[in-house]
């Protein structure tokens, strides 16, 4: 088990330094500084080249990515030299919005894709199931750019039953944290519905034909006692699996959402970063949500023996 975990992990960890490796340079590729953009357009070369050589900026990039790297091994994401504000806390400042939204869309798609595959498992080929499937392929097709402004149009402008952009934390009410977040949440969950409809539909039909489901039924319990109690519970292992691993995507994958309805979590910080080229901010953020990703998709893993008792006999034999 301790082995298990540490391969994981070392595997982990190679990953985040790629992905911040990849970052920094994709980013040398792009053209200005973040030298130019404090000092605006007006600025003479000179004056970019003066702030460069006072940033450290004029240093070979794999010297200011060794140096990052060691200050990030120890815990110091950096300072943002357009800000002032150390990462970290622009981190913990932004990342409450992100999660939450994540985690709405996340429940949303879980709930929703929960009912409709039940519905169709028990139901397979009929009206209902092809009426389901078919919805499911609307939402497949739906990415959250598409949605967002769909939704907002109708519910907020049309309807005005949600605000069209802000956000209201926690702190302020649930009631209306929840009314600033819904509308994002349902554009993220869209597609996260239809995935997780047919993963799940597939594995409860072929559960509901297994012989411990036939003895359920021949002991008299009900075909909703039966699916919910003996056949939902060995076909969710593949949906944990992949909603673990969508959780993290979730993260990561609200630049377009949050950017859209101003939301000010990790998403937007970051697409604003990558245009003002506050290299250090950028560096730290994509750090950070790889980390986040890599320890969601370790945590499933672990989880398998106590979602599937197959694996954990598996386990122990």
């Amino acid at each position: 088990m301790v082995l298990s975990v540490g391969r994981r992990v070392g595997r982990g960890i190679f990953v985040v330094l790629l992905v911040t490796v990849a970052v920094v340079t994709l980013l040398s590729f792009a053209p200005g500084s973040v030298a130019q953009v404090i000092l605006g357009e007006n600025a003479t070369p000179e004056a970019v080249a003066a702030l460069n050589v006072k940033l450290g900026l004029d240093r070979p990039l794999w010297a200011q990515y060794l140096e990052w790297l060691g200050n990030a091994a120890r815990g110091d994401l950096g300072t943002s030299p357009l800000t002032g504000q150390s990462v970290s806390e622009a981190i913990a400042e932004r990342l409450p919005v992100t999660l939450q939204l994540a985690a709405m869309a996340l429940t949303i798609a879980l709930i929703t894709a929960v009912i409709l595959a039940v519905l169709s498992a028990t139901r397979p080929d009929s009206a209902v199931d092809r009426g389901i499937v078919g919805l499911s392929s609307i939402f497949l097709s739906v990415p959250a750019f598409v949605a967002g402004p769909v939704l907002i149009y109708f519910f907020a402008l049309q309807l005005g039953w949600f605000p069209v952009t802000g956000w209201s934390r926690i702190g302020d009410g649930i009631g209306q944290s929840l009314r600033t977040a819904l509308l994002p949440a349902i554009a993220m969950a869209l597609m996260e519905i239809a995935a997780f409809h047919r993963l799940l539909r597939t594995d409860l039909i072929t559960t509901l034909r297994e012989d411990f489901v036939g003895a359920a039924r021949a002991k008299g319990m009900s075909e909703t006692y039966v699916v919910f109690r003996h056949a939902l519970r060995p076909s969710s292992f593949s949906l944990i699996t992949v909603a673990g691993i969508n959780l993290g995507r979730l993260i990561g994958g609200t630049v377009i959402v949050e950017s859209l309805f101003s939301l000010p979590g990790l998403g937007q910080l970051l697409a604003s970063s990558i245009i003002s080229r506050d290299l250090i901010m950028v560096q730290g953020i994509v750090a950070f949500m790889a980390v986040m990703y890599v320890a969601i998709n370790i945590l499933v893993d672990l989880s398998y023996e106590f979602i599937d008792p197959r694996v954990r006999k598996a386990a122990t034999a």
